[in-house]
């Protein structure tokens, strides 16, 4: 019998040096199972973090790449939202996503903004209300704590408490998410991490897991693709969520341990070929892969 395997539509930027955006979420999604198409949002030669990076908009390219693919055919289980170069692409991709999506397939937006210190330098208040369209199309989103408080036109507070995170998930869920996870928000201690979920159930948790004192540029892609992935595979939102932490902690703990020039990324090739790595899938999902 002829089993089609799951697709999934990556839409991030390329950098060609860097374990970030397509350079990360293509290597996990097939290392979980997932068939990958990726639709460049730009192409740079290195990611942000080094001096002097040369970046191409692929504004043209992705109409005329969106076009091809609605014009054979081509349907994804699910659409993967990652940076978005302008509001232009935002509103390019729209009209595309039932068009490409297959039947009970899953959006998913990373709402990719800014952070701590406000927007990135790459966007003007511009990108805000399309970002607002793009995810009340979305069946999950996972913006980080400043770009949830910026979607919904509040001030930042990062030491906002459990309830206040709840109706900051609520309302992004009232501007049309129906799952919503938001990353980086205040954890019980300075030793742990911590993940808030609120599912289209309306089921609320706050997910500590343990946080290691390092930072590389890509974490939340991966974090992101392996929850996409995890939840392709019928895993539950809060398992997969539980999944993508400690996949995250261990690969942070490897490339630390390997001294890694953290504007690499994380040692990914290592993470995803390590017995840990297996360990965790096979509790995920009865299978090592």
């Amino acid at each position: 019998m002829n089993k089609k395997l799951t697709r999934i539509l990556a839409v991030n930027d390329l950098s060609g040096w860097g374990h970030t955006s397509l350079m990360a979420v293509i290597p996990i999604m097939y290392r979980m199972g997932i068939q990958t198409g990726a639709l460049p949002t730009a192409v740079l030669s290195t990611n942000t973090d080094y001096p002097g990076y040369v970046l191409s908009d692929q504004l043209d390219q992705m109409r005329r790449s969106l076009e091809h693919w609605r014009s054979i055919g081509i349907r994804f289980n699910s659409i993967y939202s990652g940076f978005l170069g302008s509001p232009a692409q935002t509103s390019l991709l729209l009209p595309y996503l039932e068009t490409l999506l297959a039947p009970e397939g899953m959006i998913l937006v990373d709402p990719v903004m800014g952070d701590v210190g406000g927007l990135y330098s790459c966007y003007d208040q511009s990108i805000i209300p399309a970002m607002r369209e793009l995810i009340a199309r979305a069946d999950v989103i996972t913006p980080n704590l400043y770009e949830a408080f910026t979607l919904l036109g509040k001030t930042f507070d990062p030491d906002i408490t459990g309830e206040g995170t709840f109706d900051l998930c609520r309302g992004l869920q009232e501007l049309g998410a129906k799952n919503v996870i938001i990353t980086s928000v205040p954890a019980s201690g300075k030793d742990s991490c911590a993940v808030a979920v609120l599912d289209a159930q309306g089921d609320f948790e706050i997910l500590e897991g343990e946080r290691i004192d390092a930072w590389y540029p890509g974490t939340g892609d991966v974090f992101t693709s392996l929850l996409c992935a995890s939840m392709l595979r019928k895993v539950s939102i809060f398992a997969s969520v539980r999944f993508a932490m400690k996949a995250v902690a261990e690969g942070i703990r490897i490339s630390l341990e390997r001294d890694q020039d953290h504007r690499d990324g994380m040692h990914l090739e290592i993470l995803l070929n390590s017995a840990i790595f297996s360990g965790l899938l096979k509790e995920l999902i009865g299978s090592e892969l």
